[in-house]
């Protein structure tokens, strides 16, 4: 062997070595493919900086690349990815490179290269920073690295993206991308040019024949080629170079409108709302989700968007593909193209859903084959409604020769309705006779054939508020307010008119315009107890006497709580009259028989008996007038300025002296903005008053009664609260009411109008009044009046 054999065989043989130990050898070529010398590292927590990454331990974690393609792909991962490329320059080369990552949705990217003084220089790229930015102007993430010459240099580049982590990565010289770029960029543009094509021809077929198939199929063109133009890199670069959030979102934006139009371009170019019914349902819950899969786009991180995009493109392929089948087994036009325009994108939209899970490696065609897919998908569907213009034509055609039969047959027909019409005038004549006697009846009449009006008269037609002609040939049930009463008076009425051949029944009708009126309805079968075969109706409206029935209804329920009113006035009055009265005349007859005897002090003590029986029936004849003023509306109203503080302080003191033998404490609570008010200080001291006096009447055991006045957003707010006997709750209802009074009050005195004098007197200030109670556990009022002057309730 020559010494320049062996010197060939050394060379090749390091060579070999170096490739064997993930170092790539520059020699003279002008580009490399770097994915069988690249080495990674994941980082799960993505806090690893370059002097983590350069210690020995980290070193030693970095293992090569598994994947047989060309480039590394890691798939959906949340972590960050280091990878580590080591390159042999060779001796005297060019040290200038440009390093290609031809994957435009990256999110970020800084690469690590040395400095050539013993540092590091750091390069930031990806799709979320500015397009301005970037070093070097070019759809792909392209970064200048400088390789010394005749030394072997080590690059490491941090990956991080919410989508796919793919790194098909190149070494090149300027020149030779740019060689690459004119073909790359002249295939791009024409297929963009396809898509520009098929979107403006269909869009001139639909502005010309008003298919709506094809405006749909112009939004789904529209959908992918802004789908592709964001996935490819050149929407960044030319159509939204500023945009860095929606240049993010672009991508699977762009598939959710596209997957939306494509699956709704599929109903309506195969009619499945027709002809599959389970297709067209599923069809449109695709097209919904694929809508929704839009609002985690806007709100929630891109990972979710994405992972949906990844999950849903297959399926919903898948479902398109199953669509074409089902359509060309039953002859449907044009389902050929469709079928094989499916089955190509489903193998694109499959071979790239495998490239972003990183099942797949990342090369040219992986990584393209959505655009090969699609262009072929986009020409065959255009092929697909083009063939609807020649079955439009062909069905044009055949329907002017079916038109001429016809024609020919209705020119036959009219001969023998000639020959018929004279039979018809004669029995029209007796028919209209019929009609006319039936028409001026004075109640309504139909015939029903299983419930659907073959005829009706004039008097049925005005009940309803509708033209006759509207009625007939209508169902039923329309004129009934309520279809579940409609459906039970049909099967009581059917049961009937099979077992008697005769049913009447008073319900309700709904008129044209909503309104309600009562009509007695009676009804026989035209055959003996067989209502298939029609049934007569009459109808004869009762409104008027069910208004008259409702009113004296009314009346009988008014004068019932009248008389329920009288015998509770009856039994107070019965019962605080009897009481004082035989005190008086208890006092009446001592001071007659033993005044004379009597010492000094006992007199004056039966007198006052006498005083206090005849305040006691004083006040209650004033408490019954103030309330028959007050529900005749004569109540007078005075506002005026009331120190409340001093009107809330003389109140507490009042109710202390009215019951001196009360076991309960009354605390009063003022805030200290209470200040001033414009109120009837008459009416404020009935109301105030008596529910002092119940909080302390009620509590027989003692404990405490609060008294609070606050202001609340401008109202003033009165709480009276005890811890009496309480009201039970099936009576909190009543308890408003004139004479009604709890019935755990027992021995109790009191004569039910304090609490209706209170309301009267809350509501003339324009006032609510609320209560809470449980037996047992005492009671609280709360009264709300507003703090501006209410005008007086009519």
């Amino acid at each position: 062997m020559t010494a320049r054999a062996w010197l060939l065989a050394l060379a090749w043989l390091l060579a070999a070595a170096a490739h064997a130990q993930g170092v790539l050898e520059s020699g003279t070529a002008d580009q490399h493919r770097l994915g069988p010398y690249v080495a990674y590292l994941e980082d799960p927590g993505g806090r690893l900086q370059l002097d983590d990454i350069l210690q020995p331990a980290q070193q030693a974690r970095f293992r090569p690349d598994q994947g047989n393609g060309p480039a590394a792909n890691f798939g959906l991962t949340r972590a960050a990815i280091w990878l580590r490329i080591r390159i042999a320059a060779a001796p005297g080369s060019d040290p200038g490179w440009l390093l290609e990552l031809a994957y435009p949705p990256l999110d970020h990217l800084q690469l690590y290269s040395p400095d050539g003084q013993g540092g590091w220089r750091r390069q930031v790229g990806g799709d979320l920073e500015p397009f301005a930015s970037r070093p070097i102007a070019h759809r792909n993430h392209v970064l200048p690295v400088l390789l010394p010459a005749g030394a072997t240099s080590t690059l490491y580049l941090r990956l991080e993206s919410e989508g796919t982590v793919a790194a098909p990565l190149r070494l090149w010289r300027p020149a030779a991308l740019w060689r690459s770029d004119q073909a790359s960029y002249a295939a791009l543009a024409l297929y963009f040019g396809l898509l520009a094509g098929l979107l403006l021809y269909n869009l001139l077929l639909f502005v010309s024949v008003r298919d709506t198939a094809y405006l749909v199929y112009v939004l789904f063109v529209a959908g992918m080629a802004l789908a592709l133009a964001a996935l490819t890199g050149l929407g960044y670069q030319f159509l939204w170079p500023r945009q860095v959030w929606w240049n993010s979102v672009s991508p699977p934006a762009g598939f959710c409108f596209a997957a939306v139009f494509g699956l709704l371009f599929a109903r309506r170019f195969l009619d499945s709302a027709e002809g599959m019914p389970v297709i067209d349902r599923l069809l449109l819950a695709l097209a919904a989700a694929w809508g929704l899969t839009l609002v985690p786009l806007l709100v929630l991180p891109y990972v979710v968007s994405n992972w949906l995009v990844t999950l849903l493109a297959p399926i919903s392929v898948i479902v398109l593909v199953t669509s074409g089948v089902l359509a060309l087994r039953r002859g449907h036009a044009g389902a050929r193209h469709y079928l094989a325009a499916w089955a190509l994108l489903l193998a694109g939209v499959l071979v790239l859903s495998l490239h972003n899970t990183g099942i797949v490696p990342s090369n040219a065609f992986t990584a393209n084959a959505l655009l090969i897919g699609s262009a072929l998908e986009l020409v065959l569907l255009s092929f697909a409604l083009a063939d609807r213009i020649n079955v439009a034509r062909r069905f044009r055609e055949q329907a002017q020769i079916k038109l001429a039969a016809e024609q020919a047959m209705v020119s036959a027909l009219s001969d023998s309705r000639e020959r018929l019409r004279t039979v018809l005038d004669e029995r029209e004549v007796i028919l209209s006779e019929r009609e006319a006697i039936l028409n001026n009846a004075v109640v309504g009449i139909v015939l029903s054939v299983k419930r659907r009006h073959v005829w009706v008269n004039e008097k049925f037609a005005h009940m309803l508020g509708y033209a006759r002609e509207a009625l007939v040939g209508r169902l039923s049930d329309y004129i009934h307010p309520d279809r579940e009463s409609w459906e039970r008076f049909g099967v009581e009425a059917r049961s009937a008119l099979l077992a008697t051949n005769n049913y009447a029944w008073e319900l309700q009708l709904r008129r044209s315009d909503g309104g309600l009126f009562w009509v007695e309805m009676g009804g026989s079968c035209i055959r003996a107890n067989d209502p298939d075969a029609g049934v007569i109706w009459t109808f004869l409206d009762i409104t008027e006497r069910k208004k008259s029935e409702a009113e004296i209804r009314e009346a009988l329920e008014q004068q019932k709580a009248l008389n329920a009113l009288r015998t509770r006035f009856v039994a107070m009055t019965s019962h605080e009259f009897r009481t004082p009265l035989a005190a008086i005349l208890s006092a009446e007859e001592l001071l007659r028989h033993y005044g004379e005897r009597l010492p000094s002090q006992e007199r004056r003590e039966t007198l006052d008996n006498i005083a206090q029986g005849v305040q006691r029936m004083s006040r209650m004849v004033d408490r019954v007038l103030l309330l028959g003023r007050a529900d005749a509306r004569m109540l007078e109203f005075r506002p005026a300025e009331v120190n409340l503080q001093a009107l809330c302080a003389q109140l507490v003191e009042e109710a202390r002296l009215q019951h001196p033998e009360a076991k309960a404490t009354v605390r009063c609570e003022m805030a200290p903005d209470l200040g001033r008010g414009r109120y009837d200080e008459k009416l404020l001291r009935h109301a105030l008053g008596n529910l002092l006096s119940n909080a302390l009447k009620y509590s027989p055991e003692g404990g405490e009664v609060l008294f609070a006045i606050a202001r609340d957003n401008g109202d003033t707010v009165f709480r009276v609260r005890d811890a009496g006997i309480g009201i039970p709750e099936t009576e909190l209802a009543h308890l408003f009411e004139s004479f009604h009074r709890a019935g755990n009050v027992g021995t109790i005195p009191g004569t039910g109008l304090g609490l209706a004098i209170v309301k009267n007197a809350v509501e003339m200030h324009g006032g609510t009044i609320a209560v809470a109670s449980r037996q047992g556990e005492g009671t609280v009022f709360t009264v709300r009046l507003p703090a501006s002057e209410p005008r007086r309730p009519t």
